[in-house]
């Protein structure tokens, strides 16, 4: 809350004190006044302020990324490959082995019948 003349708010009672200085806002709890002219200068310079302040956190937070403790994370992952049971997972690949076998059986079996049909129209 600077004044225009650079450091101190001009007191209202040396400048006549007239009715016409109600456009002032003066906070409950401070002494100090503000020029309602003065609002949108402050705002802005609080506005940049707390931008920076704002970046600066950012950047505090991502330093604390960088500096994260990664020692557990080989034990981490290798205990991600053992979520699934080995037995689970033998099963899984007798499954998968059966199910490729009865997919070549089928395949075959509907090119039997594509010939069987075609030496049915032959033999018409």
């Amino acid at each position: 809350s600077q004044g225009s003349s650079g450091g101190d708010v001009p007191d209202p009672a040396e400048e006549g004190g007239s009715a016409s200085r109600r456009d002032e806002l003066q906070p409950s709890r401070s002494s100090v006044r503000i020029q309602v002219d003065d609002v949108l200068k402050i705002l802005k310079e609080f506005l940049k302020d707390y931008d920076r302040l704002r970046d600066a956190e950012a950047a505090a937070a991502r330093e604390a990324l960088d500096i994260r403790d990664n020692s557990r994370d080989a034990e981490y992952w290798e205990a991600l490959t053992r979520v699934i049971p080995e037995p689970r997972l033998k099963l899984w690949d007798a499954l998968d082995a059966a199910l490729l076998e009865y997919h070549r059986v089928l395949s075959r079996r509907a090119e039997l019948l594509s010939q069987a049909l075609s030496l049915q129209q032959q033999n018409q």
